[in-house]
């Protein structure tokens, strides 16, 4: 048994991060640089993020839709979804604080 990745799958990898890591600097260049109005901003940031995630779960974390493991899944995406939470609302939660104990009104 040859425990090998074929050279497709190094390029299928190697394209996809790149994919992933230029709608990441898209993402950047919008909040850093005022090119649109607030509200189309948002909505683009809101697309990257969800095509980022697609990419990530298809190919790095290889959930795929025709799978027969279709629990596992499952367990995947929830346990993702909730370090997400967990990231998103604790940095909130934390600059929320911290603003709060260092402003002087």
């Amino acid at each position: 048994m040859k425990n090998y990745i074929k050279k497709e799958k190094y390029i299928h990898y190697f394209f996809f991060t790149i994919v992933s890591f230029t709608i990441f600097l898209i993402s950047i260049f919008l909040i850093k640089f005022n090119v649109l109005n607030k509200n189309l901003k948002r909505f683009l940031i809101f697309i990257f993020s969800i095509v980022n995630l697609i990419i990530y779960f298809n190919i790095f974390l290889h959930i795929k839709y025709k799978n027969y493991k279709s629990y596992y899944n499952i367990i995947t995406i929830i346990f993702t979804l909730i370090i997400i939470f967990i990231i998103i609302f604790g940095s909130r939660s934390i600059m929320l604080s911290l603003h709060s104990n260092t402003m002087v009104n």
